[in-house]
């Protein structure tokens, strides 16, 4: 038993004998006060105290002192036998083991800006044992929202609704000035988003690009006065990034002037294409939200045809917890084309279902793969329907795509397919290969793949 733990069971105890005390420690309640110097004739009066009422007394406090002693005596002995018992526990050898890391942290000169800026830098999990290419988000305002970036790509990248994607995070130093399109009267301290905005092309995305392996595809995502920067980046460098998250938008500064720029900006940008997810907590300021709405009204009122648009209000959140959410939210909306459109389901033919494949990878990375929630069922109702090559092409993207979960039933499921199809051998190996992964990780059907080898003609090594 640990020392906390005794100390716990202390607590219990001492609330379960707690009103012993209490009955020990009023022992004396019921006892009148004994009068002083009274005379015999006074004694016998009604009320007053005799010998015998003082003889009981006497009784009454040496039985209540002997409860007290008994009580204290129980209190050490419980304490000691506590203590003896946390002593005498078996102490478990623990060592340190190393640290998850994050991110890595970079110091750069800019010459844009005239100081040296901080950058984070997060790879997702594969990135060191792969040769493939990734997307990469950029952060602003990098310290406070990687972290939750960081949890929302682990999530989704597991689920297959957005790629493996790099992080890049920019440390922010004077928020007003660096991310603000325009002076505003009265504040000196603004107006110098095009410097950040040369820094970001000019030194962040080409010092990124030579060290890690990206493939071209930048998402920026911005919060507040970040989304603020988002749209002017925008507008001002329309071909800089692919795709937008804009949380919670300041875009009230200086009488909303991008709101004013942005209709006439897609009037001479008609073959713009891009992805833009707005996003802020309901329970932000009505101006903030009426703002953005107008913003994104007089997007949508230009109807471009290849600028795809997507806004939310978030109910119960404000303007500080809101950005979990909206990014949440923006990224499975910017990476919705991973899935697999539902007219190729419902008139499966497997040449469309690989091009679309092959599309996805093309545009976000070898690594990218749709999230088997359309994989297996798919696979599975191709082999109801007896459409066993069909079947294989789509379970065995799905094995490849998903091999790092060392899931048997990946394997199974592929092999299944090629045992319906006639084609044994294929069959052999996969069920070979789920034999193996049940009983590296402990999952309970290998006896069944076990028999389906020898059932084929299989041996088991």
């Amino acid at each position: 038993m640990s020392l906390r733990a005794a100390g716990q069971t202390f607590s219990c105890l001492m609330a379960s004998i707690r009103p012993l005390a209490l009955r020990a420690n009023g022992f004396f309640d019921g006892f009148p006060r004994m009068r002083t110097s009274r005379a015999a004739s006074e004694c016998a009066r009604p009320g007053c105290i005799g010998m015998s009422d003082l003889s009981a007394a006497g009784q009454g406090v040496s039985m209540g002192k002997r409860y007290l002693v008994s009580f204290h005596l129980l209190v050490v002995l419980v304490l000691a036998g506590l203590w003896a018992t946390a002593r005498a526990a078996p102490v478990v050898p623990v060592k340190a083991a190393g640290r998850l890391t994050l991110a890595k942290e970079f110091h750069l000169a800019s010459a844009a800006l005239g100081d040296e800026r901080t950058i984070l830098v997060s790879v997702p999990d594969g990135y060191d044992t792969s040769k493939a290419r990734y997307p990469v988000i950029y952060l602003l305002d990098g310290m406070q929202n990687i972290r939750h970036a960081a949890g929302t790509r682990d999530v989704l990248v597991r689920s297959g609704d957005m790629p493996p994607v790099i992080l890049v995070g920019l440390k922010s130093v004077d928020r007003t000035l660096d991310m603000t399109p325009s002076r505003m009267t009265g504040n000196p301290q603004s107006g110098d988003a095009a410097k950040l905005l040369a820094h970001l092309r000019d030194e962040v995305i080409p010092f990124v690009e030579k060290h890690y392996r990206t493939n071209g595809y930048r998402v920026l995502a911005g919060h507040s006065l970040g989304g603020l920067f988002c749209a002017y980046a925008w507008m001002k460098a329309p071909k800089l990034f692919d795709a937008e998250i804009v949380m919670s938008p300041a875009l009230w500064w200086n009488h909303e002037e991008m709101a004013k720029e942005v209709g006439p900006f897609l009037e001479t940008h008609p073959k713009l294409k891009t992805s833009l997810y707005f996003g802020i907590g309901a329970e932000d300021g009505q101006g903030m939200r009426q703002e953005l709405r107008r913003f994104v009204d007089t997007v949508k009122e230009a109807r471009p045809s290849n600028v795809r648009v997507g806004y939310r209000e978030f109910d119960g959140e404000g303007h500080m917890s809101a950005p979990l959410r909206i990014f949440y939210r923006g990224v499975k909306f910017i990476f919705a084309d991973l899935r697999l459109p539902q007219g190729i389901i419902d008139h499966f033919s497997t040449g469309a279902f690989l091009a679309h494949e092959h599309m996805i990878q093309d545009k976000y990375g070898a690594a990218a793969r749709q999230a088997q929630e359309i994989y297996v069922p798919l696979g599975l109702q191709l082999m109801q329907q007896g459409r066993y090559e069909a079947a294989i092409a789509v379970l065995r993207r799905n094995a490849e795509a998903y091999a790092d979960n060392r899931y048997p039933r990946n394997n199974a499921w592929l092999a299944s397919a090629y045992e319906k199809a006639g084609r044994t051998s294929e069959a052999l190996a996969e069920y070979r290969r789920a034999y193996r992964l049940a009983v590296e990780t402990g999952y309970g059907e290998a006896e069944n793949y076990r028999r389906k080898i020898i059932e084929l003609g299989g041996r088991v090594d």
